[in-house]
């Protein structure tokens, strides 16, 4: 009895398991094609061929630029100030007046001075006289002219006094700082103007200790000023420190600019250098971007023969009908003929911030690819295509034709849905 009571349960089980076979096989046959074959993606990629030009190796670095000649002006006499005559950024020539200090009280013990020294030269005089006609001793004659000479020097010191109080450019130049006003009680030592000659303008750096031995007196440099916007300006070394620094390891050296450049600079304006180390003519460049490094090595990805199945593939008219599927993205016929990538090996030489100098393992012939190579491997199928054009043309479609596209595409997604939903249900 309960054998006969099982059997129907086993009977139900059978046909639910069956069912849910039937319903998975259109689902395998919806992902992978008529034939059971996963359907084939072939990429688009931009290429370019290599091209011949020269090409440099720099040592990049930064710096400030800075003048040779540069002077701090301190105040060598204690006073109030009593005239500003220089203002920053103002060109002055050696010897001009930057300042006055307060000079009534200096001026007073400068007379005094002279008086002392007057009345010493009279003493003086009188002992001379007396010691020619035998009348004054040889000592007092001696006193007395001690006594001028310390009056005479008491003098030249009152005098100095008084010609401190007036503050000079010590060069010509322009003055960059002025750290004084009218009032201001100025010390002697204290820093009042700082005065640069611009034809003195020079940059320094630091290169590493390894390069000493490819750095060289006369040896070009490109430099950048972010003051001087969309300009270069060549530089060559001067002079270069024999001395390596022992705490960061790196050798002194000095780019000289040209005359007419130094016209231009500021003082302590940010610079960008790239000092040449290398330079190679006529060599065969490829982007930069193109070439990927592996286990030390480099490579870079070519377009080789044609996929005769993959144009056929291309070529083939889409279905059409009231009951044919739109096809998808990656399985829309590509546009062009279709070509197998191959990964290639290539000894590389000098580069720089753009290119990259090939020495062998492909030809001036070969197309290279430029974009796109991140997602290939040897035997990918591609298809050469223009990114420019393409985002040319996807900016050039209105909003209506977007609009259009895009329920299309919803309307095309919503019949599948329906029927993979349902399946998952059964599951």
């Amino acid at each position: 009895m309960q054998r006969s009571l099982k059997l129907p349960a086993y009977l139900t089980l059978i046909v639910l398991l069956s069912a849910c076979d039937q319903t998975k096989k259109p689902v395998d046959a919806a992902a992978t094609g008529a034939e059971g074959e996963a359907a084939e993606v072939i990429i688009p990629v931009q290429v370019s061929v290599p091209e011949r030009a020269s090409i440099s190796e720099y040592f990049e670095t930064t710096a400030r630029v800075e003048a040779e000649a540069r002077v701090e002006v301190t105040a060598q006499g204690m006073g109030k100030c009593t005239h500003v005559k220089a203002e920053e950024g103002q060109r002055v020539a050696r010897g001009d007046v930057l300042a006055e200090l307060d000079k009534e009280e200096s001026l007073t013990m400068l007379r005094q001075a002279e008086v002392q020294v007057n009345q010493q030269q009279n003493q003086f005089q009188r002992a001379k006289d007396g010691l020619a006609l035998g009348l004054t001793p040889k000592v007092e004659y001696d006193n007395a002219r001690f006594a001028y000479e310390q009056a005479v020097a008491s003098l030249e010191t009152r005098k100095i006094q008084v010609d401190n109080l007036t503050v000079r450019a010590p060069i010509s130049g322009i003055v960059t700082k002025k750290n004084v006003q009218v009032g201001m009680l100025v010390s002697s030592g204290m820093p009042v103007f700082s005065v640069v000659d611009p034809s003195t303008f020079l940059l320094v750096i630091y290169a590493p200790e390894k390069e000493l031995t490819r750095v060289r007196v006369g040896q070009a440099a490109k430099v950048a000023i972010d003051a001087i916007a969309g300009e270069e300006f060549d530089t060559t070394v001067r002079r270069i420190n024999p001395g390596v620094d022992p705490q960061t390891g790196t050798v002194k050296v000095v780019l000289d600019f040209d005359k007419e450049v130094r016209s231009r600079l500021r003082d302590a304006a940010f610079a960008r250098v790239r000092l040449v180390m290398d330079t190679h003519e006529d060599a065969m460049l490829i982007p930069k971007d193109a070439v990927f490094e592996e286990n030390a090595r480099h490579y870079v990805f070519v377009i080789g023969e044609r996929s005769p199945e993959s144009e056929k593939t291309a070529t083939e008219t889409p279905a059409t009908g009231t009951d044919a599927e739109p096809k998808s993205e990656a399985t829309s016929a590509p546009e062009g003929p279709v070509y197998l990538a191959q990964r290639v090996e290539v000894d590389t030489g000098l580069e720089d911030s753009a290119s990259v100098e090939i020495l062998g393992g492909i030809d001036e012939n070969a197309q290279v690819v430029t974009m796109g190579q991140h997602t290939l491997k040897s035997g990918t199928k591609v298809t050469i295509t223009d990114t420019n054009a393409v985002l040319e043309s996807r900016l050039a479609i209105t909003t209506e034709q977007a609009l259009a596209t895009a329920k299309e595409k919803r309307a095309a997604g919503a019949k599948t849905l329906p029927a993979l939903g349902g399946r998952r249900r059964m599951r």
